[in-house]
């Protein structure tokens, strides 16, 4: 009668032990990542629709919003928060210190697991 010792089958079973952890560890990773890109993506989503709200506005009505405390999206996004921060547009792009005809406008959308998530524009007076 023929078939496997003992010893051969522990070490089988170690085997298929360590060959389990290994891929474990592959499919968390993966699936961290996952999860991560999708936060990364809502974010951002997030941020632009922020960014095209905000750049509708009447040139006067573009101020910061939120800027020393940002405020959950609520509902489905509430781990989501958002601020808008208007600043003078650098001057490599144009000489407007008094932000009379041009103003920076970044979107920033913060969550946890990815931190800040900030896009900018210039609106103009035109």
């Amino acid at each position: 009668m023929k078939g496997f010792t003992l010893i051969e089958t522990v070490i089988g079973i170690v085997v298929l032990g360590i060959i389990a952890l290994g891929l474990f560890a592959t499919f968390t990773g993966v699936f961290t990542n996952a999860a991560r890109d999708e936060v990364v993506t809502i974010a951002t989503s997030l941020a632009k629709g922020e960014l095209e709200r905000v750049a509708r506005l009447r040139f006067a009505s573009v101020v910061d919003q939120n800027r020393d405390s940002p405020v959950s999206f609520g509902g489905n996004f509430t781990n989501y928060s958002w601020q808008i921060r208007v600043d003078v547009v650098p001057a490599a792009i144009a000489s407007d210190a008094g932000m009379a005809n041009y103003k920076q406008v970044e979107a920033r959308v913060t969550n946890p697991m990815v931190g800040d998530i900030s896009l900018k524009t210039i609106v103009t007076n035109n």
